[in-house]
């Protein structure tokens, strides 16, 4: 064991909704492979509970799709999903190799508000959408519940709805885009932990080799 490691062994990770993928699989993966003396505590909580979480240092570190936004936080992109429309097979829409945003114009389009994309949001604003047009969800499972049952279609991440294929719904790409739901590492500024360290270092690794974790069920 690596002095250092000895003094940090208990790593707490703070994870927001909408984070699991198979990209944070393979970083936990690695991580496990690479330092099995460290111990690492999850938490799943919200997106501002985490920022305040790290900032009173609570957790080592955090995974978010929010942005932090704050000096006491630095924040670190990772890895990038394209956001893609969840299509019930039955739809005439499969039919289509891209859909527009202006075509979602004639459907319920359920969201799942964790699965942030400041682009997508300020596009949808611009179109006649009534209130009744966007439905939200507390989960991807059950917005691909509604699409399945052919109560309208869904935006979310491309790899998401593309592993939910088996549930009754296929996947479209979005032509206006490209529209990017960001994951991001953040951990507090200005604390050295070299356990925190090593771990955003495999974090970047999985990043750059992001093809490596994509086709992980």
């Amino acid at each position: 064991m690596h002095d250092a490691t000895s003094q940090f062994s208990h790593f707490r990770l703070a994870i927001a909704p909408g984070v699991p993928s198979s990209c944070l699989t393979t970083l936990l993966a690695l991580q496990r492979a690479e330092e099995p003396e460290v111990t690492i505590t999850f938490f799943e909580t919200s997106a501002d509970d985490l920022l305040t979480g790290l900032e009173e240092g609570r957790y080592g570190a955090g995974m978010s799709l929010r942005n932090a936004g704050t000096p006491a936080v630095k924040s670190q992109p990772l890895w990038v999903e394209n956001v893609a429309v969840a299509v019930p097979l039955g739809s005439p829409l499969v039919a289509q190799a891209k859909i527009t945003l202006a075509e979602l114009l004639d459907y319920p389009v359920f969201r799942w508000p964790a699965e942030t994309c400041l682009l997508l949001d300020q596009r949808l604003s611009f179109l006649p959408l009534s209130q009744q047009s966007i439905q939200h969800v507390t989960s991807f499972e059950m917005m691909a519940l509604w699409v399945t049952a052919g109560y309208g279609v869904g935006l979310s991440a491309q790899s998401r709805i593309e592993r939910a294929h088996a549930w009754g719904i296929t996947m479209r790409p979005l032509s206006d885009g490209p529209y990017e739901i960001v994951t991001y590492l953040q951990r507090p500024h200005g604390r050295a932990n070299v356990v925190s360290e090593r771990f955003e270092h495999r974090a970047m690794l999985v990043a750059r080799d992001r093809a490596a974790c994509s086709n992980t069920p």
